[in-house]
Order: structure tokens, then sequence, then C-alpha cells
């Protein structure tokens, strides 16, 4: 089983490498699945987050027609959308990837909280970028 928040964590720095590097699909896409990892873990900030970032970048996006991320995830047609892109980049993949970057999955030491981190990673991404 895996653990929501080591991949909310881990989709969180994929998201912010790729700002980082200017590949804007890229960090949508790592966005969306520490969106769903978000709510999956509880931390409705951080999914939250999420959506408002990818709107900002992508107002055509399927996210525009929800509230928000816990809304989005309840709908069928969204779970399509996120079924495709965790087969894409399973956790087990964003895992291979930060280790071949030199980052842990959980990107965290054990005095911080995973929320903490992932919202602070969060504030780094530029709107619309």
């Amino acid at each position: 089983m895996i653990d929501q928040e080591q991949a909310l964590s881990a989709y969180v720095q994929l998201a912010l490498v790729s700002h980082e590097k200017g590949q804007r699909p890229a960090r949508d896409r790592f966005l969306l699945l520490a969106g769903a990892a978000a709510c999956r873990a509880g931390v409705l900030a951080a999914a939250e987050r999420c959506r408002q970032l990818i709107v900002a970048s992508s107002p055509g996006h399927q996210l525009v027609e929800y509230d928000s991320f816990p809304d989005a995830m309840r709908s069928a047609d969204f779970r399509l959308l996120m079924d495709r892109w965790e087969k894409k980049c399973p956790y087990e993949l964003a895992e291979h990837l930060l280790l071949q970057l030199g980052r842990t999955p959980r990107g965290v030491d054990e005095s911080e909280r995973v929320d903490e981190f992932v919202l602070n990673c969060l504030d780094e991404i530029e709107p619309g970028g």
C-alpha cells in the first residue's frame, strides 16, 4: 500500500523541479497527481493549491468544472483522467525519478510535517508559469 503523504511529497517535488526547468506540461501533470494524493492523504489545503495552480496555467483543464479537487475525485469522468496519469507515472516511477535527482521521496526529515513541506514547495510554484 502506498503511503499517500509520501506520494504527495514525491509528486510535489517533481512538479517543483519541472517548474524550475520551465516544463509546464510536466509540472501540471505532477500537480494533478499530487492533488489526488493530497485528497487521499487528507491534506486538502495542498489539493486546493494544486487545483489553483493547474487552473491558472490551463483555464480549459477539466478541473475547472469542479469546485474543489475532492469534488473532482468523486466524478467518474475525472477518475478516468486520473487513472490514465497514475498508470503513466505510478508512485514507484516518481520515487525513481527523485532518487535520480538526488532527492528523497519523503523530502522532509522526521521532525517536519509533510503537509508543511508540501505547502512550502507549492508556494515556490508561480501560477500560470
